[in-house]
């Protein structure tokens, strides 16, 4: 972590979210931090979505950044995260973790589409500041939904609390039949 972290953070109006998400939690988690992959994914069972064009709102209201589908096939979808948020995690630390953010994702989906899904970080890009999430579902693992048959879908309010222009939709993707 930079020294100048506080600078950073203030200056880009992040402050709250900077000292809990790249001070506090790695202090507390010390090198344990695959469990904020688990409460990603608590996060999204307690914050149920109910389609695909309510995750990056979910996204950017929740300051994670800007989501934006990129490529998609039956299995596997490639999801990239940007914004001013990720631009200033990363510069404030090369090392960010984004497991939080992966594991709400792949609990969204999975909850959606009704089949097992994980998620992976595959590339970080320092120097375009995006963060590249893999999903990959199993169609042959399909989940029992008479479990979820209590879920109480979150009801998204658009635009609350953000800019319109901070936010995305999960604009075209590249659609692959296999």
């Amino acid at each position: 972590m930079k020294e100048n972290f506080y600078q950073i953070a203030i200056k880009n109006g992040q402050l709250p979210n900077l000292l809990l998400r790249d001070a506090l939690l790695p202090e507390i988690l010390g090198n344990d931090n695959q469990i904020l992959y688990w409460a990603g994914k608590a996060l999204a069972r307690k914050f149920p979505l109910l389609n695909f064009a309510d995750i990056p709102t979910f996204f950017a209201q929740a300051g994670w950044g800007d989501l934006l589908l990129y490529k998609a096939n039956k299995n596997r979808k490639i999801y990239q995260l940007s914004g001013a948020n990720v631009k200033t995690r990363l510069e404030e630390n090369k090392e960010a973790e984004f497991l939080l953010e992966a594991g709400f994702l792949s609990e969204s989906i999975q909850t959606i589409e009704g089949y097992i899904t994980e998620t992976e970080i595959s590339e970080v890009n320092l120097k375009k500041h995006v963060v590249t999430l893999s999903v990959q579902s199993d169609h042959s693992e399909i989940l029992d939904f008479e479990l979820d048959s209590q879920l109480n879908f979150l009801e998204l309010i658009p635009e609350h609390n953000i800019a319109s222009s901070e936010l995305k939709t999960t604009g075209t993707a590249t659609v692959e039949n296999e």
